[in-house]
């Protein structure tokens, strides 16, 4: 089993690693594994299979039509 820091996955997958702590603090998101307290970590395998299963689509931006596994959210500006 590979296991991938948070930035990686930001890098690889595009998911930016202040969302997965959020995710993380909220009890939702793909599975991780805590060593420390500090050394947080994803299996590939888990994490890709979690980015592919459809019941996750709201978090991973795919309901949205979205091409890729999650998006930056982008910023909005008011008139």
């Amino acid at each position: 089993m590979a296991l991938i820091s948070p930035r990686i996955v930001e890098q690889q997958y595009g998911i930016p690693a202040d969302r997965l702590r959020r995710w993380r603090q909220q009890g939702i998101g793909p599975e991780y594994f805590q060593f420390t307290p500090r050394t947080i970590s994803y299996s590939a395998e888990y994490l890709h299979d979690w980015i592919n299963d459809p019941a996750n689509a709201p978090l991973t931006g795919a309901a949205t039509g979205d091409t890729g596994p999650c998006r930056p959210e982008k910023a909005t500006t008011e008139s």
